[in-house]
């Protein structure tokens, strides 16, 4: 165990507010990552094969279910748009954060976030699990990060997904003809009975050894993976307590009263220890007079890499195909992991919807009846949304995984959102009006009698438009005009090399976001930069690994910059693409009537954007007048959007001003890394202080 502690440390953001200090409502908010619109029945109603939700599917029928919601393509970005109300290129988050990700690119500690707003009006915020918006790594708060952006308490992980899943058994098989790829020792096709044996030196013979990880111990196997029924100390000796192992053996990071722990690692299922850490909180919250609180909890689950939910999450009678090998991803014997993974991504979205009903029931915010879950919350607003599109492997038809999370088409960036309790009036509605994952800033600044417009410091601009109304009033109007995604490359402390994925007879190469061989590898690519024993990359870029393949026509690069705009039936798609494949005919633009898209019948009457639908595709038809001119309004939309989201560079304080506190924040980073490291060269030196000079006065002028 590997205990680690930080200093109290203060955080120089002063909100000019004026706020109404008469909360009305509490907050549970439930993110899902990783869980787009394809995976759940609220989302993709006439879908076969989803998995069982009925503590979600009771939210939505006792409160409001949102069918039009579009998120970013990626987890950062999005979670970071929750807590700010602003649209990622003001925030600078536009993609997933990776070790090298340097601050510009993670949640300025400078942003006035929900949980700094609450503060203000007297509520309680904690966020228990995966956090994401800033990292330890190039961060000068270190294990602080959650702290440094307002959360004071946080217990939870800050890695994006949970580790890698341990294929040794902590160490013990050290055969490379036996890899076990769910972290767990296999007999047949189902979890083997071992010894299980604990870190205190504990031990029980004959175990399930799926039951063995989830309450805290290690199954004993033989070097050769044999597994060990009998207790055996010579055995037990062999185990490495320090190794991660999935959502069973994880980084645990604390944040509370100003000070920061890590204990590495926590041996609890995670998505089960994040469920208990929001109950104690929100029992304890229940129990003190005039309270008011914000309790998000963050999954961890449905990412990648998937492992097998305890036996207790699952629906009774859960069982594993008997035709189908137990596997968590490619091992011997098991070339296509497709369909395990397609399993587990259920399994993991059927043990979060219990984790989901325990809370409820534990809380006292739901009561249970012959299996009927009903809401007992009146003063409780529920919140539940996805983060993001699904992963390649997990995605549910008729949405497209080869257009999937890490894109801006419909799979990557439509995502279930429901809401019940509290004002809610007239339950089991569906709401249709377009929203956006920025719109939760305010939704969450009305639910506490917060303007959120008065309370952001002067200067700041929010993106986000009024919610609340959709939940109090069945006739409300759209609040939105338009809907718009992002995507961009991260701000890097070392190069990014080639990364391909390749699914059937498509190539996806990316040199932006999987910056290392390992996590190229854990998302099912092939990695073309240097390894442990080749320090000279195959490739350096996508076009250089475009050439060497000789050129493929089935070849699309994620690449620097991807957005989206759509008026509700009209959708405009730009991807930026590299040189290579613009020399070669490749399109940056794509237009789209997403009415008379593919399962646009299926899917509230907005279908999927693959391809053939693409309006101005190469040997298209010629736009009609309607089209044309609907094409013309988005690309005007677009660039006008492009436009008032330009940053201010200097302006670090986010006052709308390059001025004397911008100035005194950076000298206060001087010489580390830090957000006013305007160049980005990792360091904060002259050369920023040069670039700060040179833009001094307002933004605009």
């Amino acid at each position: 165990m590997l205990i680690c502690r930080t200093s109290t440390i203060s955080f120089a953001l002063s909100l000019s507010c004026s706020l109404i200090a008469s909360a009305d409502s509490n907050i549970l908010f439930i993110i899902l990552d990783d869980v787009g619109a394809d995976q759940l029945a609220v989302s993709n109603p006439h879908a076969l094969g989803l998995a069982r939700t009925p503590t979600m599917d009771a939210i939505a029928a006792q409160g409001v279910n949102f069918t039009n919601c579009w998120s970013m393509p990626e987890c950062s970005p999005s979670r970071v748009c929750f807590f700010t109300g602003r649209f990622p290129s003001r925030t600078t988050v536009g993609s997933p954060m990776t070790t090298p990700t340097l601050p510009q690119s993670q949640c300025s500690p400078f942003e006035a976030t929900t949980p700094r707003l609450l503060a203000a009006v007297g509520y309680e915020s904690a966020l228990f699990g995966k956090f994401h918006m800033a990292q330890q790594a190039n961060n000068p708060y270190g294990l602080l990060a959650p702290s440094s952006i307002g959360f004071t308490r946080f217990n939870g992980t800050l890695l994006g997904a949970p580790p890698f899943i341990d294929p040794t058994i902590a160490g013990q098989v050290t055969s490379e003809e036996v890899l076990y790829s769910c972290g767990v020792p296999v007999a047949g096709n189902a979890p083997a009975i071992c010894a299980c044996a604990f870190e205190n030196g504990e031990c029980i013979a004959g175990v399930d050894a799926l039951d063995c990880l989830t309450v805290g111990g290690m199954p004993l196997v033989a070097a050769d993976g044999t597994p060990i029924v009998d207790c055996d100390a010579d055995a037990a000796a062999r185990i490495d307590w320090t190794a991660y192992n999935g959502s069973y053996a994880w980084p645990r990071t604390i944040n509370e009263g100003g000070t920061a722990m890590q204990v590495a690692p926590a041996r609890v299922h995670a998505d089960v220890d994040q469920a208990e850490l929001a109950i104690a909180f929100i029992n304890e919250q229940r129990a003190l007079p005039d309270s008011r609180w914000m309790c998000t909890l963050s999954f961890t689950g449905d990412h990648d890499p998937w492992q097998q939910p305890p036996y207790s999450s699952l629906p009774a009678g859960t069982q594993w195909p008997a035709r189908l090998p137990y596997a968590c991803s490619e091992q011997v014997g098991v070339t296509n992991s497709t369909l395990q993974e397609r399993l587990l991504s259920g399994w993991t979205i059927e043990s979060l919807d219990t984790q989901i009903r325990r809370v409820l029931l534990s809380t006292g915010l739901a009561s249970e009846k012959s299996g009927a879950l009903t809401l007992t919350a009146p003063d409780t607003v529920i919140v539940v949304i996805g983060d993001n599109g699904s992963f390649l492997s997990s995605v549910r038809a008729p949405f497209n995984p080869v257009r999937a999370k890490a894109t801006v088409y419909q799979t990557g960036v439509c995502v279930p959102l429901i809401a019940a309790g509290g004002p809610t009036v007239s339950p089991g509605r569906s709401v249709d009006h377009m929203v956006n994952v920025i719109d939760l800033f305010e939704l969450f600044g009305e639910i506490a009698d917060i303007n959120v417009r008065a309370a952001v410091p002067q200067g700041r601009k929010l993106d986000c438009r009024p919610m609340l109304r959709f939940l109090t009033d069945p006739s409300a109007l759209t609040a939105r005009e338009w809907n718009y995604t992002e995507y961009f490359a991260p701000h890097l402390s070392e190069v990014c090399y080639p990364c391909l994925i390749e699914a059937g007879s498509s190539n996806t190469c990316t040199d932006t976001i999987l910056t290392s061989q390992s996590l190229c590898e854990s998302q099912g690519g092939v990695w073309w930069g240097p390894t442990d024993t080749n320090p000279t990359a195959k490739a350096t870029d996508c076009c250089d690994l475009w050439e060497q393949m000789n050129e493929p026509t089935n070849f699309t690069v994620i690449y620097a910059q991807q957005e989206a705009l759509t008026d509700g039936r009209w959708k405009l798609v730009y991807s930026e693409q590299p040189e290579c494949l613009l020399a070669a005919g490749a399109l940056e633009y794509e237009f789209f009537d997403l009415t008379q898209c593919f399962a646009a019948n299926l899917l509230f009457g907005r279908g999927i954007d693959n391809p053939a639908s693409n309006l101005i595709a190469s040997g298209a038809p010629p736009l009609t007048p309607v089209q044309a001119e609907a094409y013309a309004r988005l690309r005007t939309k677009l660039e006008q959007t492009r436009v008032a989201l330009e940053g201010c560079v200097g302006d670090i304080s986010m006052n709308g001003q390059v001025n004397a506190a911008d100035l005194a924040i950076m000298l206060s980073y001087w010489g580390g890394v830090s957000v006013a490291d305007l160049n980005n060269d990792g360091t904060t030196s002259g050369p920023d202080l040069g670039m700060l000079l040179t833009n001094w006065g307002a933004c605009g002028d």
